[in-house]
């Protein structure tokens, strides 16, 4: 991929060359463009990390586990994988930071890893994609968007799962 974007890179150069165009005024006026495409995103951005700072440092997370910790026990899963499948849709930092710790705690091949990844891989960051799309394009009534995409979060964690529990249990 790499390769590929550095020719890219080579073949827009020497089309500049030829076109006798001054490229480095053209790279400052698209910079500046982006910075009028950007302001909406970066308020929005830091009100949704600063939420989500919130959320870690106020012991939420805690509390949801240890009023989740009975009902997941007799399942036989750890209440890390149900943490994980809780913080996807809100941050994608958060819930990686928990895959990595589920990574240490148990090493990359084992059953309870192989079920953290299947959450990772199939659920989304369903809040912060509708906040910062949404909001990029001034979209106020999200109408189904958020139910959908929490609903399909909610599926994908379920489904997971199931699969671990018929797979390796």
């Amino acid at each position: 991929m790499n390769k590929i974007i550095i020719i890219f890179l080579i073949i827009v150069f020497i089309d500049g060359l030829m076109k006798k165009c001054n490229m480095f005024d053209m790279f400052i006026d698209g910079v500046k463009d982006a910075l009028i495409l950007i302001k909406p995103i970066f308020t929005t951005l830091i009100a949704f990390m600063l939420f989500v700072e919130l959320l870690r440092s106020s012991g939420f997370i805690d509390i949801l586990s240890f009023v989740i910790q009975p009902i997941i026990q007799w399942i036989g899963i750890p209440i890390d994988i149900v943490i994980l499948g809780f913080l996807r849709p809100i941050s994608a930092n958060a819930s990686l930071s928990f895959l990595y710790s589920i990574y240490e705690l148990f090493g990359v091949d084992h059953p309870l890893s192989l079920l953290a990844t299947l959450i990772q891989s199939g659920s989304d960051t369903t809040l912060y994609v509708i906040t910062l799309y949404f909001s990029t394009i001034h979209v106020k009534n999200t109408r189904y968007a958020l139910w959908v995409g929490l609903f399909m979060d909610f599926l994908a964690v379920l489904l997971a799962i199931i699969f671990y529990l018929k797979v390796f249990v």
